[in-house]
C-alpha cells in the first residue's frame, strides 16, 4: 500500500518547491492511517523524491539536485527570546507551580537578558494573572476558590482497567504518573476517587468492580484522566462531555488523533510528553552536545507512530542516521501478547524478550554499521537487550547506547536514557486544573523533558 501511494503521489501534478498537502489531508484523501502516509512519505524522501523540513512540510525536488533552501530568519529580538526561553523553562516543570520563581538576577543571568527586560516581562504576566509579586518574589496565581481544599473537595482519577476494576500498571511511566497524581493530591488535601474505563462494556468502574455514575459524585472539582493503553479514548472523553468542572487528559496517542470537539471544550485542557518528534529532537540536540554527529537508530516497533516520530526527530536535529527498524510491531505489549499465548503467565516477561532479541538480531543483519556508531533505541527495554547480547557476544557493540524512558533498569545499566518527565506532567495537570483560564495554559501542552547521564 505504501508503494502505490508513493507512485500516486508521484504520477501527479506537481513541480520542484511545490509542497505536498498535510499528513492529515493526505490520509483523508487516501482513506488511510496518517501512519501509512508517514511511512510512504518515508520512501519519497529515501528515494530524494521529497524533502521533509520541520515546521513547513515535505516539498518536491528533482531527485535531490535542486535542494531547497530554507528562507532566513528573522533574527530573534530580545523579549521574543525571553518568552521562548520562559516558556520552555515551564514546560521543562524548572519553573515550580508551587514554588516562587528565581529572583529577577537569576533569571537575568539565566537567560543572558537585561534585569529592566526581565522586570517588564514578568509585570506584563503578573496584569495577565499569571503570577502575583510579594516583596522581590513572583508567584504563579494560586488556585481559585471554586477550587479550595476541604474534605469534600474531590478529584476523579480515571485510568483503564478490567472487567471488575481491576488495574496492572505495564510499565513504569504509567505507575509512576498514578504514585505522583496520588502524592500530588494528597499534598493538596484533595479526595482522590480512582475509577477505571472498562473498554469491553464501557463503563466507569470503581476498584470494589462497582459500575459508577459521575452523577453520583457530588462534590468533584475536577477530573484527571489517563488515555494510556485506553484503544478508544473518544468513549472515555465521550462519558465526561457533558461535565461543568475543569478536565485534564493524559493523552497518550497522536496529537492528530485528538476529537476535536474536546479540544475546543474551555474547561478541558490536554498534556503529551511522549508523541511527536520533539522528544528524538531533544535527544539529538544533546548528542551533539556531546560532539555525536552520526547514530544508529534501533526500533522493533516501528509500525507505531512514537517510534516513526522519535526518529523524525533525531533526523531534525541534524543528526545523521542509520536506521535499524522493523514495522512488523507497534509495541512492547505485541511481544507479550504472543508470550501470552505460549507460555505461562510466570514466564511471559522471558519469553518475550527472547523473541525481541531474536527481532534485533535480525534487524542487524542488515548491515554491520551500528557496530562503530552510537546507538540511540526507541525505549530502555531495546538498550537494555542489547547490551545483554553484546555481553553475550551475539552482537559487537563498541559505542554508547541510548534510550528513551529513564527507567529504573536504565540506573542499573548506567544507561543515559530520556526521561519524560512524569513529575512536570502531573504538576501541570493539576495546575491547568485550578487555573482553567490562565493565558499560560495552552489546550495541548507539550512536557519537555531531558536526557539523564548516568
Amino acid at each position: 500500500m505504501r508503494e502505490e501511494l508513493a507512485q500516486k503521489l508521484l504520477e501527479s501534478d506537481h513541480k520542484d518547491g511545490d509542497r505536498l498537502p498535510s499528513i492529515r489531508d493526505l490520509a483523508k484523501a487516501y482513506g488511510v492511517s496518517p501512519n501509512t502516509i508517514q511511512a510512504t512519505l518515508k520512501i519519497l524522501e529515501s528515494g530524494t523524491k521529497i524533502r521533509c523540513i520541520q515546521g513547513k512540510g515535505s516539498f518536491w525536488t528533482s531527485n535531490g539536485l535542486l535542494p531547497i533552501i530554507d528562507p532566513p530568519q528573522p533574527r530573534e529580538s530580545a523579549s521574543e527570546k525571553l518568552n521562548r526561553l520562559f516558556k520552555e523553562d515551564w514546560e521543562r516543570g524548572i519553573l515550580k507551580t508551587d514554588e516562587a520563581l528565581p529572583l529577577m538576577k537569576e533569571l537575568a543571568q539565566r537567560y543572558n537578558i537585561s534585569q529592566t527586560l526581565i522586570r517588564k516581562f514578568l509585570s506584563t504576566l503578573v496584569r495577565q494573572g499569571i503570577l502575583i509579586r510579594s516583596g522581590r518574589q513572583f508567584f504563579f496565581t494560586p488556585k481559585k476558590q471554586v477550587a479550595e481544599q476541604t474534605p469534600l473537595s474531590e478529584l476523579l482519577f480515571v485510568t483503564r482497567c478490567n472487567s471488575w476494576g481491576g488495574f496492572t500498571a505495564e510499565s513504569e511511566r504509567e505507575m509512576d504518573f498514578i504514585r505522583m497524581v496520588y502524592k500530588k493530591a494528597g499534598a493538596s488535601h484533595y479526595k482522590l476517587s480512582l475509577l477505571g474505563i472498562n473498554e469491553k462494556n464501557g463503563k466507569l468502574i470503581d476498584r470494589s468492580g462497582k459500575t459508577c455514575k459521575l452523577s453520583e459524585f457530588k462534590n468533584a472539582v475536577g477530573a484527571i484522566l489517563s488515555t494510556m493503553l485506553v484503544n478508544d479514548p473518544q468513549h472515555l472523553l465521550q462519558i465526561f462531555a457533558g461535565v461543568k468542572f475543569p478536565v485534564a487528559v493524559w493523552w497518550e496517542h497522536p496529537e492528530q488523533n485528538l476529537p476535536p470537539r474536546f479540544f475546543n471544550k474551555p474547561n478541558w485542557a490536554f498534556f503529551n510528553s511522549t508523541f511527536g518528534s520533539i522528544p528524538g529532537q531533544e535527544m539529538g540536540k544533546q548528542l551533539q552536545l556531546n560532539g555525536i554527529t552520526q547514530i544508529a537508530y534501533f526500533s522493533p516497533y516501528h509500525n507505531s507512530s512514537w517510534s516513526v516520530d522519535r526518529l523524525i526527530g533525531l533526523k531534525n536535529s541534524g543528526l545523521k542516521v542509520k536506521e535499524y527498524t522493523d514495522s512488523e510491531f507497534a509495541s512492547p505489549w505485541d511481544f507479550k501478547q504472543i508470550a501470552r499465548k505460549k507460555v505461562e503467565k510466570l514466564s511471559v516477561e522471558a519469553y518475550a524478550r527472547e523473541i525481541l532479541k531474536k527481532k534485533i538480531i535480525l534487524l542487524t543483519n542488515k548491515n554491520k554499521d551500528y557496530e562503530q556508531l552510537p546507538i540511540v533505541c526507541v525505549n530502555d527495554e531495546v538498550a537494555s537487550v542489547l547490551l545483554e547480547l553484546a555481553d553475550e557476544k551475539r552482537l559487537n557493540i563498541s559505542k554508547q547506547i541510548y534510550g528513551f524512558d529513564n527507567s529504573a533498569e536504565s540506573y542499573l545499566l548506567r544507561l543515559p536514557s530520556y526521561d519524560f518527565n512524569t513529575q512536570a506532567l502531573v504538576d501541570h495537570m493539576f495546575f491547568s486544573i485550578e487555573n482553567t483560564d490562565t493565558v499560560l495554559q495552552k489546550k495541548m501542552q507539550q512536557i519537555l523533558g531531558q536526557v539523564v547521564e548516568k
